[in-house]
């Protein structure tokens, strides 16, 4: 066999060694790329893959529940913490879970005892959380609301049991859907608009769709209309219901229809008429 010179061993080990680092490379404000989305899905955040602002407090709001440096920089010792607190939190989807104990799952997280009774002080722990999330302040807790707590393959909706409950959880919801609708209800149709950011020039008929749910704190990333189709609960809702198939989907909310086509003859979203479901799996969020 022959001899490989010690210069071209040496380089070839830099290069073996930079290539096992790379995934893992010291993260901050700036930063672009797979491993900022990696670290964004595991906080539970839109997973855009740039470090901005929300995403170095987040990092610096997680170094601290884990008495790290709060530099907001992911270096080496906040990716272990991070693969730690991943670990932990496996099976992530919560089936299989009483409710009770999820409730403790999440009382974990919020700070507070976790007794698995979701009483008066959860329900403002978890308000405060919202709040400092910029997430929908309703006190329950749903699948926005799992996935920024580092949980977001749980869709298992919680709320305080009691009194207030349907008011609470019910027609609040249902007006924070609407006023999201109402935010992109002129925007133009866009192909997969609403897909890759929030915030678009335009939106098609998942994203628009996705968008309005997830002003309710139903949603934590877009669903294409195929997702649709296993969304949520069978059948019409109470106050929300979707009609998909695989190439399209609408909503009803409150008796008005959410859908992007027949904007050109109202200009909105928004529309009185109804229009023939058959075709469509019909769904509804759970619980509304």
């Amino acid at each position: 066999m022959p001899r490989i010179p010690a210069i071209l061993l040496a380089t070839l080990l830099l290069a073996l060694l930079a290539g096992v680092g790379t995934s893992e490379a010291a993260l901050k404000r700036g930063s672009r790329g797979p491993a900022v989305a990696k670290v964004q899905r595991w906080l539970g955040l839109h997973s855009d893959g740039i470090f901005g602002a929300a995403t170095r407090r987040a990092v610096r709001r997680f170094q601290r529940r884990h008495r790290l440096t709060a530099d907001g920089v992911v270096g080496p010792a906040t990716w272990r913490a991070l693969r730690r607190s991943r670990a932990s939190h496996r099976p992530a989807s919560g089936r299989g879970l009483s409710r009770r104990a999820l409730v403790r799952t999440m009382q974990r997280s919020v700070g507070v005892t976790a007794d698995g009774a979701f009483g008066p002080a959860t329900a403002r722990a978890v308000r405060r959380f919202q709040r400092r999330h910029g997430l929908a302040v309703d006190g329950v807790v749903g699948p926005a609301t799992w996935a920024a707590l580092g949980h977001p393959g749980i869709d298992t909706v919680l709320k305080r049991r009691g009194a207030g409950r349907r008011r609470a959880y019910g027609p609040a919801i249902i007006r924070r859907i609407i006023a999201a609708a109402n935010r992109i209800a002129h925007k133009p149709y866009k192909y997969g608009g609403g897909h890759g950011q929030w915030n678009d020039t335009g939106y098609d008929c998942s994203g628009s769709v996705s968008y309005a749910l997830r002003g309710g704190g139903l949603l934590s990333s877009a669903l294409t209309s195929g997702d649709f189709m296993s969304y949520g609960a069978p059948g019409p809702g109470r106050w929300v219901t979707i009609y998909a198939n695989p190439g399209h989907v609408y909503m009803v909310v409150r008796g008005r229809r959410f859908d992007t086509t027949g904007r050109a003859e109202t200009g909105s979203r928004w529309q009185w008429r109804s229009r023939d479901p058959s075709g469509y799996t019909v769904r509804h969020p759970a619980g509304l």
